[in-house]
C-alpha cells in the first residue's frame, strides 16, 4: 500500500483521528496526517490540536493556517506545508476539504508535482448554490480529484448535477465510537425518574428546528420532558416561549458538553430528535448525533431534511420537516409504543454495520485498493 497524506480539520481532536487508528492497523498502511494547530469553531469557541498516545502509529503535523475558522478560504501557511509534502511524498493525497476551497486547491497544486499520484477530495456539500469564486475553484479542482468521497446521497446527487462523472462513492468521513457511545442502563439521573424524556443536543439555532420541537412537545402529555443539550441564538428565546407555554419546569436547558460526556447525556432520553429545516443556504448533511444516539441504543426521531432520513434510515421515524404535528405524532407513537426498546436495538445494529470508525476505515482501505489495483 503506498504512502498516504490526510488533510483535514476534523483531525484536530482525538475522537477525529479514531479512524485514522484503525486505518493504521492495516500493516501496508503509511499514514501522514497534516491538520491545523488551532480551528476557530463559530458555535463553540476555539479548538487546538490533542495530541495523544495513539498519534504514535501516525505522523502528525500540526501546522499554522491563514483564515482560521473559514471553511472555504482557509489554508495552509506554505512555509510549513510544502517540506512535509516533499519529506513525506505521497502516493495518496487524501484530502477532506470541500470542493471549492482554498484548502482544496493548495493540495491540488502540490499534488501536481507528483503525476503518479492518486487524489481523493472528500466533501459534505449538499447544495447546488454557491458564489461563482467557489464554482471556478471547484471546476479546477475536480478535474484533478481521482475519487470523490462525499457524506451523503443528496451531496452526490448534487456532484451529479455539477457533472462531475469521475469515481464517486457514499461515505462520511466520520463515524463513532461503539464501545464509548453505548447503552448505560444505569446513567439515568433520578431528576428524569418515572418520565419519558425527549433530547436535542447541537446547536440552538433556527434551521435546527428547535422552536418547531419545543412546539411538538407543549402538544404532548404532562409526564413528558424535553432536554436541551448546546447553546446558540436561540437559548433565551426557547426559555421565554417555555414559561409563555407554561412548561418551563418540564423543560430542562444544559450548555455545550465536552465531546466525552455527550453519551452520558443520550443516555438520558427515551428519544433523540433532530428537527432541521432547510433554508436556503444550509441542508443538514449529515447529523452526527442521530448516528451517537442510535449507538447508544436511543430510538430517533429527524426530519425530512437533506441526509436525515438516510441516516436513520428504517431505524427510526421520519416527519416533515417544519410540520409540528406530525412531529408530535412521531413522539407520541414513541412515548406509546411497549416495545420502544427495539427501535433502540435497530439503531444500534444500524450504527455497527455503517457507522463505526471500524467500519468506515473498512470501506476506506478498500478504495485505496481499488486505485491501486492493476489495470
Amino acid at each position: 500500500m503506498p504512502r498516504i497524506l490526510f488533510v483535514g480539520q476534523s483531525y484536530i481532536s482525538v475522537e477525529g483521528r479514531k479512524k485514522l487508528y484503525q486505518l493504521a492497523r492495516y500493516a501496508d498502511c503509511d499514514i501522514s496526517l497534516i491538520v491545523p494547530l488551532t480551528w476557530k469553531h463559530e458555535s463553540f469557541g476555539i479548538y487546538t490540536f490533542q495530541p495523544d498516545p495513539r498519534d504514535a502509529v501516525l505522523k502528525i503535523f500540526p501546522l499554522p493556517i491563514y483564515n482560521d475558522g473559514h471553511v472555504f478560504a482557509f489554508f495552509y501557511d506554505p512555509r510549513a506545508v510544502v517540506p512535509i509534502v516533499r519529506r513525506v511524498a505521497p502516493e495518496i493525497f487524501h484530502i477532506e476539504q470541500e470542493p471549492g476551497s482554498l484548502a482544496l486547491l493548495q493540495f491540488v497544486l502540490l499534488a501536481s508535482f507528483y503525476p503518479h499520484a492518486k487524489l481523493i477530495a472528500f466533501a459534505w456539500e449538499n447544495l447546488l448554490t454557491q458564489s461563482l469564486g467557489r464554482r471556478i475553484l471547484e471546476r479546477i479542482e475536480l478535474a484533478r480529484v481521482d475519487y470523490l468521497l462525499v457524506g451523503s446521497q443528496s451531496s452526490a446527487n448534487v456532484f451529479h448535477a455539477k457533472r462531475y462523472r469521475g469515481a464517486l462513492t457514499v461515505l462520511p468521513n466520520v463515524g463513532v465510537d461503539a464501545a464509548w457511545f453505548a447503552p448505560r442502563p444505569c446513567a439515568r439521573a433520578a431528576t428524569f425518574a418515572h418520565r419519558f424524556v425527549m433530547g436535542f443536543v447541537g446547536r440552538l439555532v433556527a434551521e435546527k428546528g428547535c422552536l418547531d420541537l419545543l412546539d411538538a412537545f407543549v402538544q404532548l402529555p404532562k409526564d413528558c420532558h424535553l432536554l436541551f443539550v448546546g447553546d446558540g441564538v436561540l437559548r433565551n428565546t426557547l426559555e421565554r416561549r417555555a414559561r409563555e407555554y407554561d412548561v418551563a419546569s418540564r423543560v430542562t436547558f444544559q450548555p455545550t458538553v465536552p465531546h466525552a460526556q455527550v453519551a452520558n447525556f443520550l443516555n438520558q432520553m427515551d428519544c433523540l430528535v433532530l428537527p432541521s429545516r432547510t433554508t436556503r443556504k444550509w441542508r443538514e448533511q449529515f447529523g452526527l448525533v442521530l448516528v451517537q444516539a442510535m449507538a447508544c441504543g436511543v430510538p430517533v426521531i429527524g426530519s425530512t431534511s437533506g441526509a436525515i432520513p438516510e441516516v436513520i434510515g428504517d431505524a427510526g421515524l421520519i416527519f416533515p420537516e417544519g410540520d409540528t404535528h406530525a412531529l408530535r405524532d412521531c413522539i407520541l407513537r414513541l412515548y406509546e409504543d411497549a416495545a420502544r426498546a427495539e427501535w433502540g436495538q435497530r439503531g444500534r445494529m444500524r450504527v455497527l454495520t455503517h457507522y463505526t470508525h471500524e467500519r468506515i476505515a473498512e470501506r476506506t482501505y478498500a478504495i485505496y485498493k481499488e486505485l491501486f489495483a492493476p489495470v
